[in-house]
């Protein structure tokens, strides 16, 4: 599929996403939702491990950004056999990967929360949601392989088919699961840590069966797995790598925050968390239409298009600044009525009123400064990114350690550190684009140089 980067084009591969991304955060709000109406200690609890399981799977989640640039470019190319072969390649990276993570989930976590997480029963509660949640790793690190395969080649309705199955799997276990129905014990945190690990194994199979089942598999030659070629995983860690550094420095500084924000007390973390939850849900737009960003400009770039990536991303800044705007009105005009889906506690929605107003200032520089440091990625030029996440965390994290961890400031002020990082982040990625520097770092992405 070659792409122009048209408004109908950016839509047709973004609303997928975006419907896909609404089912897949589902997930996260089921959990808070029924934990907050459950017990406080692991409403605690899920803000924690939550963060610290998605802080090393989501080196898969680099890994497939890596490849969806790849594919993307081989994309415009027009060179299925070597989408194929990228595939195939980070399956085999993600599979070892998996093996790695499911020991450190199983034998490491109970030495390493403990030294980060003061409270015993939230210590407890987290442990027994990281060990149902580990059950789940391979078919979390393979579903990002698909996910990263079909907004490559920007064939993304299957997204949205593979998350609503999975919400509506983790809708229903969770519950049964965690309060008890229908003849099942009430396990809290431990079943929301099963229902969520069965409903990502739904979401995986459903990918399997629909690249299986509607040729994908055929028409790409993947999944062949002839040999095992040195340079074509090289060039998928080479470019995945500086995605992977980003995305651990930006989640486990966000886990630093949460960590500062224990220390302050117990109904503050639980405060937090519903924000963090909330500000999930309203950044489905932007991380969608980011992703969409990424496939866009690897894809043009890749028909040899350049003059024509600028005007494409200003599309996807339009539509994602427009929809986010929209969404964020809404919340604002009614917010005791949104915070009540997570809690039923009058003080927790009172109390997270004032620290909701300072995440939606962030907000606003979030809907374009996500689009435009995605679309770098899609040059290929990673290693930008990651210097700019580096400088932004920076920031962020003197933010955290002073007004959080030392002066222990209301959450109002606490919440301040979004605004400092994605106002940093905006500035630089403004620059970078309209300076005219990421002409000079556009990268070869090619994955079978010694084949050709």
């Amino acid at each position: 599929m070659q792409l122009k980067g048209t408004y109908s084009e950016i839509w047709q591969i973004s609303y997928p996403i975006i419907l896909g991304s609404l089912a897949h955060s589902i997930n996260q709000l089921i959990d808070t939702a029924y934990l907050g109406h459950s017990s406080r200690v692991a409403l605690e609890a899920i803000t924690l491990a939550g963060i610290y399981y998605f802080v090393f799977v989501f080196i898969a989640g680099g890994l497939a950004r890596g490849a969806q640039v790849i594919i993307a470019r081989h994309s415009g190319e027009n060179n299925l056999k070597k989408i194929g072969t990228a595939l195939d390649h980070l399956v085999i990276i993600a599979g070892i990967l998996s093996i790695f993570l499911m020991f450190f989930f199983g034998y490491a976590s109970k030495y390493v929360l403990p030294l980060v997480i003061k409270s015993p029963e939230i210590q407890a509660a987290a442990l027994d949601y990281i060990y149902m949640m580990n059950y789940a790793v391979l078919p979390v690190v393979l579903g990002f392989c698909f996910n990263g395969f079909y907004t490559g080649i920007g064939e993304t309705k299957i997204i949205t088919v593979a998350t609503i199955c999975m919400a509506i799997t983790n809708i229903i276990l969770g519950y049964i699961l965690i309060f008890g129905k229908f003849g099942f014990p009430a396990m809290g945190i431990k079943g929301a840590g099963i229902s969520t690990a069965i409903a990502d194994t739904v979401m995986f199979l459903v990918y399997a069966f629909h690249s299986y089942f509607f040729h994908y598999i055929k028409k790409y030659a993947a999944f062949k797995f002839k040999t095992i070629q040195v340079e074509t995983i090289w060039s998928i860690i080479k470019l995945s790598t500086p995605i992977i550094l980003q995305n651990l420095i930006g989640i486990g500084s966000w886990w630093f925050f949460f960590l500062c924000v224990e220390k302050i007390g117990g109904q503050e973390l639980a405060v937090s968390g519903i924000l963090k939850s909330l500000f999930i849900f309203i950044g489905i737009p932007v991380w969608s239409f980011a992703s969409t960003s990424n496939t866009i400009v690897s894809n043009i770039i890749g028909q040899n298009k350049i003059e024509e990536v600028v005007p494409a991303l200003k599309k996807i800044i339009a539509f994602s600044v427009g929809i986010s705007f929209c969404i964020n009105l809404i919340i604002v005009l009614f917010p005791h009525q949104v915070l009540s889906v997570f809690t039923n506690d009058p003080k927790l929605i009172q109390d997270a009123i004032a620290p909701f107003y300072t995440l939606m200032i962030a907000l606003i520089f979030f809907s374009s400064a996500m689009i435009m440091n995605f679309g770098i990625t899609g040059t290929g030029a990673t290693f930008i990114p990651t210097v700019f996440e580096i400088c932004c965390c920076i920031g962020y994290v003197l933010y955290c350690y002073i007004f959080v961890y030392t002066k222990k400031s209301a959450l109002y002020i606490s919440w301040g550190c979004e605004v400092v990082y994605w106002t940093t982040l905006f500035v630089f990625t403004s620059i970078y684009w309209y300076s005219g520097l990421w002409r000079k770092y556009i990268k070869n992405v090619d994955t079978e140089e010694n084949n050709n």
